[in-house]
């Protein structure tokens, strides 16, 4: 099951990250990811807020960000640049990333709980 459309992704997420052709494959990645992170109670999980959809679309553009090889890592704006040496950044690594991503929409639901 996919969580979100494009069109949600575009109208009610707000996101411009990602082009149409790609959405359904990073979608789909997201809401695998989620079923992963969930235990699988996502698919059976009532959502009158659009949480799951709101997830799906925020993994989906981590997901496009990791597939890309990460954050940003040096710029130059004009004559101003910025760098960063290797190993001293607090730029997440891949899963942290998808983790933030779920996290954000998810945390409150009950769904991520470990627990009994």
């Amino acid at each position: 099951m996919v969580y979100a459309t494009y069109e949600f992704y575009k109208e009610v997420f707000g996101g411009d990250a990602i082009p149409q052709d790609s959405f359904s494959r990073l979608a789909k990645r997201a809401s695998e990811y989620i079923n992963m992170a969930t235990f699988g109670r996502a698919e059976t999980f009532s959502d009158d807020e659009d949480l799951l959809k709101k997830a799906c679309c925020a993994v989906a553009e981590a997901t496009k960000i990791n597939e890309e090889g990460g954050g940003v890592v040096a710029e130059s704006v004009g004559r101003i640049t910025k760098n960063y040496a290797a190993g001293v950044t607090n730029t997440p690594n891949e899963e942290e990333r998808l983790s933030i991503a779920v996290s954000r929409y998810l945390s409150s639901t009950g769904l991520l709980y470990l627990g009994v």
